[in-house]
Parts: C-alpha cells; structure tokens; sequence
C-alpha cells in the first residue's frame, strides 16, 4: 500500500493475496472502524464504542491515516467488510 493506493485497489489486493476472487472486489468493502481497546466489541470488534465507516472506493486510506488520527485512549483500524452485511447493518 502506498499513498497512491485507493481503498477499491486495497481491497481488490487483499483478496487476491487471501486467495478469493479479485474480479469479485464490488462484494467488498474497506471500513475505517475507531474504536477504545480492549472490551467486548461486536462480531468483527475486540473494542467498545466502535464507530465503523465505509471508506469510499476512491479514497486513500493511508492519507486518510496521516490526516486524522484518533484521541488518546482510542484506537482505528481498517477492516474489509462485505457491502452486504453493511447495508444489513443499516437497518
């Protein structure tokens, strides 16, 4: 990844590197999730209060890191979801 890199090329990287079909990379998407450490969480989680936000598919994620980090005490991930389960999720 670089800085270049947008969240749909991310995703498209991952599957192809886990062994899943890259062409199927519209299923997918790449989540910014903040959260605080440690805790319950939900199904993907390990953490409380977690604010979860599909990145568009042409954003940067590493800009996006080194525009906006998190207060103390809280933590960000980047997690590949599918679109799925987040339009269920909306709900």
């Amino acid at each position: 990844a670089t800085p270049r890199s947008s969240a749909r090329q991310l995703v498209r990287e991952a599957l192809e590197r886990y062994g899943l079909n890259p062409d199927d990379f519209g299923q997918f998407a790449l989540c910014d999730v903040v959260g605080r450490p440690g805790g319950g969480g939900g199904a993907g989680g390990g953490g409380q209060g977690e604010h979860l936000r599909e990145v568009g598919d042409w954003e940067r994620p590493l800009v996006l890191q080194e525009l906006w980090k998190p207060k103390a005490g809280w933590s960000r991930r980047f997690e590949i979801r599918r679109r799925q389960d987040l339009e269920r999720a909306g709900d």
